[in-house]
């Protein structure tokens, strides 16, 4: 049998090897039995509480730059980061929730963070960083909205079930201070940043439509104060 070894050294979460006996993410391999597998779960509702469509491979990292290469998915409607050691695997993993630890896919990484909105108060629990620097940072965060059910009102009617819509808002901001909502549109971002050095030439010759243009934006901005 091919043995595939995985080393995971998180600080409280110590897992050394991964076969089809030996599963580096197993509570009994961990030092303080951390880890827990979710359970199966039938839902009566259409639509998927999931951001990412399936999988997707990524990192666990660690305060202290450890690392660990996984699959990830985020269940919004749970506020929850799901693991998978491999992608055609049965099992579904679940670290603690702590801050120390955080989920690294291509475009943006989720972290358990508390922020201050303007007009809205405290945004917490998982979010998407797009974009952090010790002078801005580029938030996202997935809520999902249950939309209710309707009985069939006759014999001839079908009856509808309740769906699920997950939508993104998105916050900019100071790191520390009151961040703003904003649209993933340029007069948004202008508006923000407008006066900053560099940065109306910067919206005159570039458009703002995607979260990777916002990426791109930031680092200019950041190279110019």
């Amino acid at each position: 049998m091919k043995k595939i070894i995985f080393t995971l050294l998180f600080t409280g979460l110590a897992f050394t090897g991964y076969s089809q006996g030996n599963n580096p993410f197993d509570a009994s391999n961990s030092n303080t039995n951390q880890v827990t597998t979710k359970p199966m779960v039938v839902t009566d509702y259409e639509g998927s509480p999931y951001l990412e469509d399936q999988f997707t491979p990524g990192l666990i990292v660690e305060e202290g730059n450890k690392s660990q290469t996984v699959y990830i998915r985020y269940n919004v409607v749970d506020d929850q980061v799901e693991l998978k050691v491999a992608p055609a695997q049965k099992d579904i993993y679940l670290l603690p929730r702590q801050q120390k630890f955080s989920y690294k896919l291509k475009d943006y990484s989720y972290t358990l963070s508390a922020y201050n909105v303007e007009d809205l108060g405290l945004v917490k629990g998982y979010v998407m960083t797009y974009y952090a620097s010790d002078k801005i940072v580029f938030i996202g965060k997935p809520l999902a909205q249950v939309i209710p059910g309707q009985a069939a009102k006759t014999g001839y009617d079908k009856a509808k079930p309740a769906t699920i819509d997950i939508a993104t808002n998105f916050y900019i901001g100071k790191p520390n201070e009151q961040l703003k909502e904003v649209r993933i549109k340029e007069k948004d971002f202008e508006k923000i940043l407008g006066d900053k050095k560099g940065m109306k030439e910067y919206f005159d010759d570039n458009k703002i439509k995607t979260t990777d243009d916002v990426i791109k934006m930031l680092k200019f901005y950041d190279s110019k104060n």
